[in-house]
């Protein structure tokens, strides 16, 4: 592998080790750590930022194979090493939300500091073969949820026999290819329907298959489905209680009201619910909806919630969010929907046309004072809501943690460097970590963590996607390592490296 200039030469002699360890679990004690060969990957001289420990410093951290073997105040001997001085050495960003899951979208996400992308609102159907379609050719770490959506689908006769067709395209799938989306388009007018009367014991055997398949949750787009009473949703979460997994949901109406129902839901039932993109769904409310959402964190009810630092959302133009008045409930307009493929705002002519014809469609809904102000709240998890690979995408597909770091943290002050990263890493690892254990090794800096670190230069990192402009990479994203393989090296892609892995829920089998 080439390691570009910036990155040291390999270190020829024995060099004295000397300083502390931090350690993960329970072995935080400082350790002395006798060198007996060179570590594989030394990153020396930057500031080591853990939020878990709180530890802030200049550090030299050695690397095993995919492990961190060593932190250390003194010199450390490796076979390469990235030369870190006046940069942030942090854990690997990770992402709960993300719609990308190709290696072309994985790309853009590496060079926005991200280690691990995971599809848990929508979940991934037929879990077992899109994990199949995964192994060996990613670019970083995956995982996905059960979806619910493909699971009620299945439950009614008009839609499961198409639904099945998909099961080995799946298996045969590259990493470059995204044939949930045509799952999703085929099981589209299922969100209308209600699963029939003791169609639940069919729904809860579907689910139980993609959890012991491996998913992390359950995904619930219960905003999208029409169809779905206040009964079955109850269900599920009753369902979720009884399996101790978490839903990730897209609550059912704008405003406060739809998070009402999933904290009363998780409250009623035990269950955990992680509420997906608070900004667009509160809108205005933002601040009162995250009253609601931390009030019941205090009180014992495990709810969290996630949110992306743009004015815009996105979605499918052709979905249930643009039946009725969605202006009222919006409260937009034509004008304030920009069209992915082209860039043009929308008219009612050109909204008749392109809903008939079906794609993704850009929202400007949202003002900046609301974002900010859900940023700057403690129960906030950064995540982005990437959507599929496109060159006109929201930019939030490649930009959402760098614009964190370069807007609201160096910019703007709205939150310290080191919360900023927690929103990041220690926090979405927290909230993974009772459904995947492996998520104890993630999030963290830290001896024994896994080796998925994001290296950025904070006086420069941005994001320089934009609405009018598409897609483009973000800058001071400056070394990215994946299991202990660079997949960044001096603010380039690394090519030919493959070194992403699953992320598997503790009920597969």
């Amino acid at each position: 592998m080439q390691i570009r200039s910036t990155v040291l030469s390999t270190l020829l002699g024995c060099l004295l080790v000397m300083g502390g360890t931090t350690a993960l679990a329970d072995h935080h004690e400082t350790q002395q750590v006798t060198l007996t060969e060179p570590y594989d990957l030394v990153i020396a001289g930057g500031r080591v930022m853990d939020p878990e420990t709180g530890l802030g410093a200049v550090r030299n951290i050695g690397i095993r194979g995919d492990r961190i073997a060593e932190i250390s105040e003194g010199p450390l001997q490796g076979r390469m090493a990235i030369d870190a001085h006046g940069l942030v050495v942090a854990p690997g960003f990770i992402d709960l939300h993300a719609h990308g899951q190709t290696n072309a979208a994985n790309e853009y996400q590496a060079r926005d500091g991200v280690t691990t992308a995971l599809e848990l609102e929508g979940g991934a159907p037929f879990l077992r073969q899109w994990l199949a379609s995964r192994e060996g050719k990613a670019l970083i770490n995956y995982g996905a949820t059960a979806s619910h959506f493909m699971g009620r689908a299945l439950t009614m006769p008009a839609f499961s026999a198409p639904i099945r067709r998909y099961e080995q395209q799946l298996a045969a799938a590259g990493a470059d290819e995204e044939p949930v989306a045509d799952l999703f388009e085929s099981a589209g007018a299922s969100a209308y329907e209600a699963v029939a009367d003791g169609a639940f014991v069919k729904l809860d055997a579907a689910l139980v298959k993609e959890l012991e398949a491996g998913a992390l949750g359950i995904g619930l787009l219960v905003g999208y489905q029409p169809g779905a009473s206040w009964q079955e949703i109850l269900h599920l979460f009753e369902f979720a209680a009884a399996h101790d997994t978490p839903i990730y949901v897209h609550v059912r109406d704008p405003g406060v009201r739809g998070i009402q129902e999933m904290i009363a839901n998780a409250a009623a039932t035990g269950a955990t619910a992680h509420v997906v993109h608070v900004n667009s769904m509160a809108l205005g409310d933002i601040e009162h909806a995250l009253d609601l959402i931390e009030g019941a964190q205090t009180r014992g009810i495990d709810v969290t919630t996630e949110m992306y630092p743009y004015t815009a959302a996105s979605t499918y133009l052709e979905s249930s969010l643009f039946d009725g008045d969605w202006q009222g409930r919006l409260s937009i307009g034509f004008g304030d929907l920009q069209w992915q493929d082209t860039g043009e705002r929308l008219t009612a002519d050109t909204f008749a046309r392109y809903r008939e014809q079906g794609g993704v469609v850009i929202i400007h809904m949202m003002k900046e004072r609301w974002i900010e102000a859900g940023i700057a709240r403690p129960s906030t998890i950064i995540a982005s809501d990437g959507m599929p690979y496109a060159p006109g995408a929201h930019p939030r597909s490649a930009g959402t943690f760098s614009r964190v770091l370069g807007r609201y943290v160096r910019e703007r002050g709205s939150l310290d460097l080191m919360s900023a990263l927690a929103k990041m890493t220690l926090l979405p690892a927290q909230r993974l970590e009772r459904m995947a254990p492996a998520a104890r090794g993630k999030g963290r800096l830290q001896v024994g963590a896994d080796a998925d670190i994001t290296v950025f230069d904070p006086a420069t990192v941005i994001d320089t996607a934009t609405f009018e402009g598409g897609l483009s990479f973000s800058q001071g994203i400056e070394h990215v390592i994946v299991n202990g393989v660079p997949v960044v090296s001096s603010g380039e892609s690394v090519q030919g490296v493959m070194p992403g892995r699953p992320l598997l829920g503790r009920l597969r089998r």
